[in-house]
């Protein structure tokens, strides 16, 4: 017989040595590692994700230039003030200074939120589900792979924003004379909650997108979850004449929750930071569970 010639998969070759199938020779096995650096491909190959993170980069550069700008004015008229009063006390202190930037985070969220929906919406308007789920058919796998895809890339974009905001801070407040104590578990606990509230409400815009399949439709409910409870209840608030339950409930709204975990308890009536949290992650579950059984569930 000619060496030469080519055998189908699995037949015998010379002196009966069967040739095994293609697959059997090296088959790559699917693995939620392999699943997750997929999907982080994907995520950082979307030119839109891009467009939202330089939008969030030039909302925080907007923000720390008018930082820059307002605490030059006001400090400059503390200083004519206590000068004429030769009191050398000034109203305004480091840790102001960061709180006053850090609050900004609330409205980076909007963005990170339009970005997580976004992941997953495109896979349905582009029809490459199809592709993503042939691959990956374990869909609790992908979908899982796929959030933390997202929650990496948006903890990492945040992380940079932070890291921008002290680079404008610390010359700032050393400049002033007005500089934070570095080592102060109130700082650092500013910088942390900021950090991760932005990553669990983007969260929310994730679980939206799974369950609703469409950007717009995400979106817009995204932001309507955010707003639609403060303007509601303070609504309420006004035709109750300042009913007690409306102000109980005003506690557990989405951006009450955000302000009550990272200002750490500080007026009265809120809740603890930690319960805060644990609230702001079960806001996160009430959405992300339906997203992924309907995913799950139901036809790609």
């Amino acid at each position: 017989m000619n060496p030469h010639t080519s055998r189908a998969p699995g037949s015998a070759g010379p002196g009966g040595i069967t040739t095994a199938p293609p697959a059997a020779l090296g088959r790559a096995e699917l693995s939620f590692p392999r699943a997750l650096r997929a999907e982080w491909l994907k995520l950082t190959s979307l030119r839109l994700n891009w467009w939202l993170s330089l939008v969030a980069l030039s909302m925080m550069l907007l923000t720390l230039l008018g930082t820059v700008l307002s605490t030059r004015a006001q400090l400059s008229d503390t200083a004519q003030q206590n000068s004429a009063l030769q009191n050398s006390a000034a109203p305004l202190d480091g840790f102001t200074l960061f709180e006053n930037v850090f609050s900004s985070f609330t409205l980076v969220t909007l963005l990170m939120g339009a970005l997580a929906a976004v992941a997953i919406t495109s896979e349905h308007s582009t029809g490459s589900i199809r592709s993503s789920l042939a691959a990956v058919p374990n869909r609790s796998m992908f979908f899982t792979a796929k959030l933390l895809a997202v929650c990496g890339f948006i903890a990492g974009l945040t992380a940079v924003l932070v890291a921008l905001s002290f680079l404008v801070l610390l010359p700032l407040a050393g400049f002033y004379d007005v500089m934070p104590e570095l080592l102060d578990p109130g700082l650092w606990w500013l910088v942390f909650s900021s950090w991760a509230a932005v990553i669990i409400t983007a969260s929310l815009g994730f679980g939206l997108g799974a369950l609703l399949r469409s950007t717009a439709g995400a979106v817009i409910t995204y932001c309507l979850l955010l707003f639609s409870g403060p303007i509601v209840l303070g609504l309420l608030l006004g035709i109750s004449d300042g009913a007690q339950w409306v102000i109980e409930l005003m506690r557990f709204e989405i951006f009450a929750l955000q302000r009550q975990f990272i200002g750490g308890a500080s007026m009265a009536g809120d809740l603890p930071p930690a319960l805060a949290g644990a609230l702001l992650l079960v806001w996160a579950g009430v959405v992300l569970i339906p997203g992924w059984l309907l995913l799950t569930r139901r036809d790609a």
